[in-house]
């Protein structure tokens, strides 16, 4: 399998994936390309998938009969013996019936032109496919695409969206690509302290990296706070359109993919979440949470029902926060 060369931009070190491969006994190619293509998506589509595949899926995913679960399991098992197009001739079907992880695989089967021509295209809308259905790995990929402009055009806003949908979720390399993005502001408005909480958070999962970027911000940033009598001016959160995602609980309950665009505030600020029911008792708060972040994940009843939600930035020295605009979703 031949991961792709990493870009320019985005400088994560893909040395972890290639030995991954070298253990299993697979020799790692690059495309013979020369336009250069996504950085992370080298250690992540094969580090992640072989863990994905091979130890334990950590999504929860809608349950699936136990044919189709495994047939999935042959197509992994091909995929992983190096028969790319039995893995296709497995897969090819379940995706098109809606199974995401399938439709990851075959998306990694065009992005990589293994057993099957490249198709930078088709990988996008397959990925792109298994995003939709919340399945985190290709959430990723569909960032790194946007962000690049391979397959698709070249969007720093849905990138940024895709970032942060995956990064609700913990993972580390969309964390980080996030924060770049937050800090160069590009897709995002330029925010400093954001992207400085995101840089902590891939750090804290683990990329060395992320923790020199934090570490470098913090040294170069220091806050000066406007006199105490001074009521500083909040810019209210931009609200991105929710993603009902993963069912969970053998299906009683559903994530929800929650994720805003973070204007830089004058004064250090955080983030109060709070989601609402909309029923007959009127807006009944369900779901709050604080952060410092700009995404997050609330775990709601797979029940039937409406909700409305809103981001408040609270600027807590100085008992002042900024409402963001409602937002409304279903669960059906």
């Amino acid at each position: 399998m031949k991961p792709i060369r990493p870009c320019q931009r985005h400088r994560i070190s893909r040395s972890s994936a290639t030995g991954v491969w070298r253990l299993l006994g697979h020799h790692p190619r690059h495309h013979s390309s020369t336009k250069p293509s996504r950085s992370s998506l080298a250690a992540f589509t094969v580090l992640f998938f072989l863990l994905t595949f091979f130890l334990a899926c950590a999504q929860a995913l809608p349950r699936e009969p136990k044919g189709q679960d495994h047939n999935r399991d042959a197509g992994e098992a091909a995929y992983g013996d190096g028969r790319f197009r039995d893995a296709l001739r497995i897969w090819q079907p379940l995706a098109e019936s809606g199974d995401p992880r399938a439709a990851f695989g075959l998306g990694l089967l065009y992005d990589l032109g293994e057993g099957i021509g490249q198709d930078s295209a088709a990988a996008y809308n397959w990925y792109r496919r298994a995003a939709e259905e919340g399945y985190v790995p290709a959430e990723f990929n569909v960032a790194i695409m946007c962000d690049s402009g391979i397959g698709t055009e070249r969007n720093l806003a849905e990138a940024a969206l895709w970032y942060a949908r995956a990064a609700a979720h913990g993972y580390a390399r969309a964390e980080y690509n996030l924060a770049q993005l937050y800090e160069a502001g590009e897709g995002v408005p330029r925010n400093i302290d954001v992207a400085k909480a995101w840089y902590a958070a891939a750090a804290a999962h683990g990329l060395s990296a992320a923790a020199r970027k934090d570490a470098s911000l913090r040294r170069a940033r220091h806050t000066v706070l406007p006199p105490r009598a001074a009521k500083p001016s909040l810019a209210p959160a931009i609200l991105a359109g929710p993603h009902v995602t993963t069912r969970e609980n053998g299906g009683d309950a559903v994530a929800i993919e929650l994720s805003w665009a973070a204007p830089a505030q004058s004064v250090p600020v955080d983030f109060y979440v709070q989601i609402l029911a909309a029923d007959t008792a009127g807006g009944r708060p369900i779901f709050a949470r604080y952060l410092n972040q700009s995404a997050t994940i609330a775990t709601l009843s797979a029940a039937p029902a409406d909700y409305a939600w809103r981001v408040y930035t609270v600027a807590e020295p100085f008992s002042d926060y900024a409402a963001s605009a409602w937002s409304y979703f279903s669960v059906r």
